[in-house]
């Protein structure tokens, strides 16, 4: 076994816990085993065996004997596709089958079952990018149809979604007083003890008899099939109401789905960013040197802060890390990077974060404190709750307050690299545009840290734009003008890397030649292109499904056929090759 690695199989389990004679948990994961903060079953698998928990990990299982690997988990098998929905990972967005792809179709399926079938009246619970996508009634873009929420195809006992770190941890905590009562883990039998309605971040089967009157109902999967533009309303409802809990009907049964859980506080980040990770990949790994070379140069990054409050109608962040953002505190932040150049690390690449200039940012509507336990850190923590109506428009709200908190950061960078001689940092995540207007000066010492600025402005057209939910395009043009202004200052020519998509409900043909017609005048180097992917859960997805904005009500055009798909790409590229990304944002 790589020394520091967890446990992939019950050998392995006897040589690093003492009186080994079972798991308490067990993953099962489409991804590789990357021991990495990037990696969300990692984090979680170090977090719990932190916590005293014998952890396993079994990646990209594909044979029968895999699943039985480390035996029976005694309390459940935690089940993940990995960092991206499987059937993302399987199928381009012209639907042309991707090779080298080991995670299966309808990964939470498949894995689950096979669970079922090694394991009789074990527990399964679903987590991940996969089950927090997928956990409503949602469009399929493969088979072009709705599908029911995940729960209800996959027969699982439970679903994480969000951010898990404390659902998980809860959970675990009350299996070990059902263990003691119930003296089994089988889950109908210690359902009661259990208390899910009391998690937050959690979804769940619940009885006609047991549904709370107060808590909203959604539409059910059969309405939104009979009526297009019911799936609108549910996607209306659980984006304007992201933290509430909900109640969806299916069939003859109910998922109930608590309020999501709370933004994790800096305390509680920096204890899961300063777990003993080992940032490399398993030897066992499937493929290696083709992940090694997917992964590049990621082993040297610092996760800073999870979330992002843009709001961009096609991008599932604030569905999967949350709205808000959770930011790490400076301290735990240069630590990390002090021992990376301590061990030799000449390069930090990136402080991580989906909009890097969102650190520190928050919102004054979350007025109403809360006293909750904190299983992470194992104390009383206080958290704030929205109780005011808001309609989610981030971006240039009165009450949103946009900070410069990442400035006292890459200040104490300086001092660690007059400290160890040759080593430097280079910010490599995207900032918003729009934003960094008002963060002028911090954007200049950013610029001192970046090699290759990413932005996503998406577009130029201000319909296309009103449709995405981004800035308009005064807003770039801008933002043009001051990166100028700031490369001349510097005496710098430092490089632009603008991601836009095409094909996006509302863009046509004539909106891409007139975003082509701009790049070409402001001498733009375009070659990230994205042709969009409908992603389940968003408003974007429900746009394509309905050709209405869930928001505004209105019809929306929406390029379907593959031919107007990859004319709108290539008016922009001048390109006849498929686009392979995602579109997930």
């Amino acid at each position: 076994m790589a020394k520091g690695f967890l446990p992939t199989t019950w050998n392995e389990g006897t040589e690093y816990y003492k009186k080994f004679s079972g798991f308490d948990i067990i993953f099962i994961s489409g991804d590789p085993y990357y021991d990495h903060p990037l990696n969300g079953v990692s984090i979680i698998a170090r977090l719990l065996d932190a916590k005293g928990y014998k952890v396993a990990i079994i990646a990209q299982p594909l044979k029968d004997d895999d699943y039985k690997a480390c035996g029976k988990a005694r309390s459940f098998f935690c089940i993940s596709s990995g960092l991206l929905d499987s059937m993302l990972a399987n199928y381009t967005p012209m639907l042309h089958k991707r090779e080298n792809v080991l995670v299966p179709e309808r990964a939470l399926m498949v894995y689950t079952q096979k669970i079922k079938e090694a394991y009789k009246g074990c527990m399964t619970v679903l987590g991940g990018v996969e089950a927090t996508l997928r956990r409503f009634t949602h469009f399929d873009y493969r088979t072009n149809e709705l599908r029911r929420g995940i729960l209800n195809d996959t027969k699982a006992d439970i679903l994480i979604f969000g951010n898990g770190d404390r659902s998980i941890l809860t959970l675990l905590e009350r299996m070990k007083k059902a263990e003691k009562k119930e003296k089994e883990t089988d889950f109908e039998k210690v359902r009661d003890t259990l208390d899910l309605k009391s998690v937050n971040g959690i979804a769940f089967r619940i009885k006609k008899e047991e549904i709370d009157p107060n808590i909203r109902m959604l539409p059910s999967y059969e309405d939104c099939i009979k009526v297009k533009m019911k799936l609108n309303l549910l996607t209306r409802m659980h984006y304007l109401l992201p933290e509430n809990s909900f109640i969806e009907p299916c069939g003859l049964g109910f998922i109930q789905h608590n309020r999501a859980s709370h933004t994790l506080q800096e305390k509680e980040l920096d204890l899961v960013y300063e777990l003993p990770f080992t940032r490399q990949l398993h030897s066992k790994t499937k493929n290696i040197e083709f992940q090694q070379d997917m992964l590049g140069k990621l082993d040297s990054s610092v996760v800073i802060g999870r979330g992002c409050w843009g709001s961009c109608t096609f991008c599932v962040i604030p569905l999967v890390q949350g709205k808000e953002v959770a930011k790490r505190s400076k301290e735990s932040i240069l630590k990390e990077i002090e021992l990376l150049y301590a061990q030799g690390k000449s390069t930090i690449n990136d402080l991580t974060l989906a909009t890097l200039n969102m650190y520190g940012s928050y919102c004054t509507l979350y007025d109403s404190p809360e006293q909750i336990y904190s299983p992470l850190i194992e104390q009383e923590i206080t958290v704030y709750n929205k109780t005011k109506y808001c309609n989610q428009q981030c971006v240039g709200c009165q009450y949103r307050k946009v900070s410069t908190d990442l400035v006292p950061i890459l200040e104490g960078v300086e001092k660690l690299q007059i400290k160890y001689k040759g080593r430097r940092l280079e910010l490599r995540s995207a900032i918003r545009h729009d934003i960094i207007l008002e963060q002028k000066d911090m954007f200049r010492k950013m610029m001192k840290f970046i090699t290759r600025l990413k932005i996503a402005p998406e577009h130029i057209s201000k319909e296309v734009l009103q449709q995405m939910n981004k800035s308009n395009p005064e807003a770039f043009k801008e933002f043009l003008t001051f990166y100028k202004q700031v490369n001349k200052e510097q005496k710098s020519k430092k490089h632009l890397v603008p991601y836009f998509i095409a094909a996006h409900p509302g863009t046509t043909r004539k909106d891409m030649e007139i975003l082509k017609q701009f790049c070409k005048e402001e001498d733009i180097y375009v070659n990230l292109t994205q042709v969009f992917t409908p992603t389940p859960g968003t408003i974007s997805t429900a746009m394509y499904y309905t050709e209405e904005n869930p928001l505004t009500r209105k019809k929306v055009y929406v390029p379907r056929t593959f031919r107007e798909k990859k004319d709108q790409k290539n008016i922009l590229l001048d390109d006849d090759s498929e686009d392979f990304s995602d579109g997930s944002g």
